[in-house]
C-alpha cells in the first residue's frame, strides 16, 4: 500500500520544493532544508523519478539566487547544495555538470567583484585656479567695481524717476461721500414703543416739513427764517419730544398723569400737535409769498388784454 501511495506524496514534494525554493521562504535554510528531506525520504520510499525535476529545480535556485546578493543567502544556498550532493547519489548524477560550470562562474565572477573593489579610485585632480581679470590680461579689479557701481546708480534713478512719473500720471482717488446722518423723525415713523396717534402725527409732520422745505427752496428762501424753524422742527423740536416721551416707564406712559392730568401720551400728543401748527403757519405764509408772485403776473395779464379789447373795439 505504500508502494504506491509515495508517488502522489512525492508530486506534492516537488509542488512544496518549487514554492520553497523559488519563494520567499528560499532565503531560509530550515525551509529549504525541510524540503529537501521529505523529498530525500520519498526518493528513498520508492519514488525514485522525483530526484530528477528536484534536481532541475534547484539548478534554478542557484542560478536565481548564487549571482545576485548571495552573502544574503549563502546559508540557504549551502543547505542546497547539501541537497545537491543527496539528490547525486540518489540517481541524478548528472547534476554534478552543470553544477561545477555554475560554481566556475560564481568564482569568476565573485573575483571579479572583488578586484574591483580593491582597486583604489583615481584621485580627483584639484581644479586650476582662473587668473583674476587683472592677471589674465583684462581689465583691473577697481575698474569693475567702479563700472558696477556706477550701473547700479544709473538703475536706482531710472527707478525712481519711473516712480515719479507714476505718482504725477496716477490721479487722486474720488472723494468717497459721507453718508448723511440718520433723519430721526423718519427713524421714530416705525419705533411701535410710541402711541399709533404718535407715529401718525409724526407722519404727517415729516411730510409737512419736506414740503415747505422744498417750497421754500424752489422760492429762493431755502436761508429764511421760515426754512431755519422748518428745519428745527424737522430735526430738533419733534425728535426731543419723542425722547422725552421714551424716557418715561412704559407701563406708566400712558397712564400715570404728570400735570393737570394729563398723561406722557397726552403731553407727547399736544406737543406735536403745537408743531403740525407751526409747520402750518410756516406753510402759509410761503403760500402768500409765493402767491404775491402769482397774483401781481394776474394783475398784469388783465392789465395787458383789457388794453387789448379795447383797441379792438374802437
Amino acid at each position: 500500500m505504500v508502494g504506491w501511495m509515495v508517488h502522489p506524496l512525492a508530486a506534492f514534494a516537488l509542488v512544496f520544493w518549487g514554492s520553497v525554493i523559488f519563494g520567499r521562504r528560499g532565503r531560509e535554510w530550515r525551509a529549504v532544508a525541510l524540503a529537501a528531506f521529505i523529498l530525500v525520504a520519498l526518493v528513498v520510499l520508492g519514488a525514485d523519478w522525483a530526484v530528477h525535476p528536484a534536481a532541475g529545480m534547484l539548478l534554478g535556485f542557484f542560478g536565481s539566487r548564487a549571482f545576485h546578493r548571495w552573502r544574503a543567502n549563502w546559508s540557504a544556498l549551502l543547505v542546497g547544495l547539501i541537497a545537491g550532493v543527496l539528490f547525486m547519489l540518489l540517481g541524478a548524477g548528472w547534476l554534478i555538470v552543470p553544477l561545477f560550470v555554475m560554481g566556475m562562474i560564481w568564482l569568476f565572477t565573485t573575483a571579479l567583484a572583488w578586484s574591483g573593489g580593491k582597486t583604489s579610485a583615481p584621485r580627483a585632480v584639484p581644479p586650476a585656479v582662473s587668473a583674476l581679470p587683472e592677471q589674465g590680461g583684462g581689465l583691473p579689479m577697481g575698474s569693475l567695481g567702479t563700472r558696477a557701481e556706477k550701473a547700479a546708480a544709473r538703475a536706482v534713478r531710472r527707478e525712481a524717476r519711473r516712480q515719479t512719473r507714476t505718482r504725477l500720471e496716477t490721479p487722486p482717488p474720488a472723494a468717497v461721500p459721507v453718508p448723511a446722518a440718520t433723519d430721526l423723525l423718519t427713524a421714530y415713523l416705525r419705533d411701535e414703543r410710541l402711541p399709533g396717534e404718535a407715529r401718525a402725527q409724526l407722519a404727517a409732520l415729516n411730510l409737512r416739513t419736506r414740503e415747505a422745505l422744498t417750497y421754500l427752496d424752489n422760492l429762493g428762501q431755502s436761508g429764511s427764517e421760515a426754512a431755519y424753524l422748518a428745519r428745527a422742527v424737522r430735526d430738533e423740536y419733534a425728535p426731543t419730544a419723542v425722547q422725552a416721551y421714551l424716557k418715561l416707564p412704559p407701563t406708566l406712559a400712558n397712564t400715570a398723569p404728570l400735570q393737570d392730568g394729563k398723561t406722557g401720551r397726552d403731553l407727547l400728543r399736544e406737543q406735536l400737535d403745537l408743531l403740525l401748527n407751526a409747520v402750518q403757519d410756516i406753510l402759509k405764509t410761503a403760500l402768500q409769498a409765493g402767491g404775491q408772485e402769482l397774483l401781481t403776473h394776474q394783475r398784469f395779464l388783465e392789465d395787458r388784454f383789457r388794453q387789448v379789447k379795447r383797441d379792438l373795439e374802437v
